[in-house]
């Protein structure tokens, strides 16, 4: 007759104690105290919290621990109106998402009709005729065969985009074109008609800067200029005969 093997008290006792505390560990995961109380989202002009947690796929409350931010990162940067995106947790019960939206910036001439691009170059809006201009217009350049979320690779205009991507909201609305017919020799005009040569935009950030006190010095500045070429360390001023 075969003795039954008893295992002693004191694994019984330990065995006991683990599935308690995993099973204490599960329970506290999936406890209301970890669910996010709040969404915080910063960053965003045009979009609101509700549609950032539309695309982001998530609502409150959601438990904290079975937030993946890698992915809802790559999920809200996939979207082509979020540039960019981080997501944090921020305990005990906040979940915060940073984004910097991807807005156009210019309007270029295309084979089909116009786009309207992004900073970054991303194409936002495509379209056979345009009714009203409402961002600058690139012109001298056309781009064939780019449709909505195509990246142009053409380095003038990717220049051109992020000298006016560089230049603060009222500043934007007072440029109405950049040509850049002569690459070596990038020419923005005023709604006012004023030129501002900008060179080749190698430094288009540095340019931006420039630009920017210029078009606030041109509110004071009673005589009638013609153009302004940055091409030089100090600007220089041409005034109309």
């Amino acid at each position: 007759m075969r003795m039954k093997r008893k295992f002693p008290r004191r694994y019984i006792v330990k065995g006991l104690l683990l599935f308690l505390l995993l099973a204490g560990i599960i329970s506290f995961l999936n406890s209301p105290i970890l669910a996010v109380s709040s969404i915080v989202v910063q960053g965003q002009t045009g979009l609101t919290k509700d549609q950032i947690c539309q695309i982001a796929g998530i609502k409150e409350p959601i438990n904290i621990f079975a937030v993946k931010t890698d992915y809802l990162q790559k999920r809200l940067e996939s979207d082509l109106r979020i540039e960019k995106a981080a997501v944090r947790r921020s305990f005990p019960n906040m979940l915060v998402i940073e984004v910097k939206e991807r807005k156009p910036i210019a309007t270029l001439l295309c084979n089909y009709g116009y786009v309207d691009i992004a900073g970054d170059g991303v194409v936002m809006n495509a379209y056979h005729n345009m009714q009203t201009m409402k961002f600058p217009m690139l012109t001298g350049v056309t781009i064939a065969d780019v449709y909505i979320g195509d990246r142009i690779s053409d380095e003038n205009v990717l220049k051109a985009a992020g000298f006016l991507e560089s230049l603060d909201n009222a500043d934007l609305e007072q440029i109405s074109e950049i040509n850049l017919a002569v690459p070596q020799n990038i020419m923005a005009y005023t709604t006012g008609g004023v030129r501002i040569k900008l060179g080749d935009l190698s430094l288009y950030e540095e340019k931006a800067k420039k630009t920017m006190v210029f078009l606030e010095d041109l509110k004071t500045i009673k005589k009638p200029i013609e153009y302004v070429d940055f091409e030089y360390t100090t600007p220089v001023l041409k005034f109309k005969p």
